[in-house]
């Protein structure tokens, strides 16, 4: 659909409530650093939350959205990248802004979303069944529904075996585990019930720790050619100092700078 981009914001797609581990790529045309394609972000409401009315962001920025951190690369790599872990709250409507030479954008995009549980499509059924039939001959057929499955002995179950290792130390990472359906004598079977299905797959990873900047301290002189010294810190995102090379993965911000000054 980007082969003849309109100037201006176009439509990528939706992210709806729940959705997790979102990972969004919007490659540079060719591999040009800047091919003037820019992905954007914007909430229910229609505000931009991300590159919007026109103006981009070259550098990383993290964008909190009701609990839910995003993280944007900024426009300053050949690949931009917008990614979260923890399912969103609110939807999110993401777009790409096609300015200058109106190069084709070229976005991938992936996100996870839950599957609705047992109970979940049980209440919604029995939400329909009360408002389609009266109330009282709805009742009675789960009276006897009920008492048919008592008198039905299970034959299989699911089993589940324990989480794997996280995928990664930090960020976004995926944990695995076996989900098997066994007979009461505990062999291999295929008749459970697809509905009851544990989860074999769930996201992981605590975010990973980020260089916290101070202030600039006052040039070295008074007078002429002197430097400047700020704090940089590798921190968690709760507060926590860590040391330096856990913040290896990350760009370390300038810690010194000349400063001039008036001549001597």
């Amino acid at each position: 659909m980007f082969t003849k981009p309109i100037h201006g914001y176009n439509f990528v797609l939706m992210l709806p409530i729940g959705a997790s581990n979102i990972d969004i790529r919007q490659r540079g045309y060719r591999g040009m650093v800047s091919d003037e394609n820019y992905l954007a972000v914007k909430n229910r409401h229609g505000k931009y939350l991300l590159n919007g009315n026109y103006v981009v962001s070259a550098v990383e920025r993290d964008l909190l959205v009701k609990g839910s951190l995003l993280r944007y690369s900024g426009t300053s790599t050949s690949v931009e990248i917008l990614q979260a872990t923890r399912p969103l709250q609110e939807p999110l409507t993401v777009e790409v802004l096609s300015v200058g030479k109106m190069t084709p954008p070229r976005v991938r995009y992936s996100f996870y979303i839950s599957k609705e549980s047992k109970e979940e499509k049980t209440l919604r059924k029995e939400d329909k069944s009360h408002k389609a039939h009266n109330s009282v001959l709805a009742d009675s057929n789960r009276v006897e529904a009920k008492k048919l499955m008592m008198g039905k002995r299970p034959v299989s179950h699911w089993v589940t075996g324990s989480w794997d290792s996280c995928t990664v130390t930090c960020g976004n990472g995926l944990q695995k585990r076996l989900v098997e359906c066994q007979s009461i004598e505990g062999r291999p079977a295929v008749d459970c019930d697809s509905a009851d299905r544990p989860v074999a797959l769930r996201s992981c990873g605590d975010p990973c720790p980020m260089w916290d900047v101070g202030v600039w301290s006052h040039c070295s002189k008074s007078c002429g050619r002197g430097f400047k010294r700020r704090p940089v810190r590798c921190m968690t995102e709760n507060g926590l100092n860590l040391p330096r090379d856990h913040c290896s993965g990350r760009r370390k911000p300038q810690e010194l700078d000349l400063c001039n000054l008036k001549p001597c």
